[in-house]
């Protein structure tokens, strides 16, 4: 990492984001997070995203890894029967606090790992959930659903991200779906990949710089 993005990285996130011996800044929380994304943007940085300590992407040449390893928030909301879970919180903690108010997530399984990791594995079934909040690779912030369950008439952007697995947008959390306990709620499967023809436009209008890099 170079000394100007360095130092500018450390403005926009504060001295404990950011070391000089790696090219991985761990923001902790979504403000400075986004403006990690917003300096990459500024200056052509390219970025690869991880949600977790351990192993996942190596840094582009000139660019950095954003790490969300930091945002474990967890939030049931018992009486809308949903859970917002930040894209670093452990799937473990996502699942003992659903136990806790007497409720399971809709299609979560007993997976390892973090919310950001089974989104990056394209393995949330669409009906899992009903809020997704992130930021483009531009720095725009966008939020689609949430804690409240309705039907909306329109294009489901949410999977369009999901189904990006990452590739899109940097996804800062995820609202899962919750149900009682013993109830079995049928889910579709898990999104796959798209086509490359409409991977490739979709990413042009997400990522017009082509800046979010491919974790392979």
């Amino acid at each position: 990492m170079d000394a100007t993005l360095q130092r500018r990285l450390i403005e926009a996130m504060g001295r404990d984001a950011v070391t000089s011996a790696s090219a991985v800044v761990t923001p902790r929380d979504h403000k400075r997070a986004v403006a990690a994304v917003r300096v990459c943007a500024d200056g052509a940085v390219p970025l690869r995203v991880r949600s977790s300590t351990g192993g996942g992407p190596t840094a582009p040449d000139t660019g950095i890894v954003l790490s969300l390893e930091r945002l474990t928030g967890v939030t049931v909301h018992a009486e809308g029967l949903t859970l917002r879970a930040e894209a670093g919180a452990p799937l473990d903690a996502v699942r003992a606090s659903a136990a806790a108010a007497g409720l399971s997530v809709v299609g979560l399984g007993s997976e390892p790992g973090n919310a950001g990791t089974l989104i990056a594995r394209g393995a949330v079934p669409r009906r899992s959930l009903t809020g997704v909040e992130a930021v483009l690779p531009t720095g725009e912030v966008v939020a689609f659903g949430g804690a409240v369950l309705k039907d909306v008439v329109g294009y489901d952007l949410p999977a369009v991200l999901l189904g990006s697995m990452g590739q899109l947008a940097v996804i800062l959390a995820v609202t899962f779906r919750l149900e009682p306990q013993h109830a079995r709620t049928p889910v579709a499967s898990a999104p796959g990949a798209s086509a490359d023809d409409r991977h490739a436009l979709l990413a042009r209008a997400f990522d017009p710089q082509g800046l979010l890099q491919s974790q392979s």
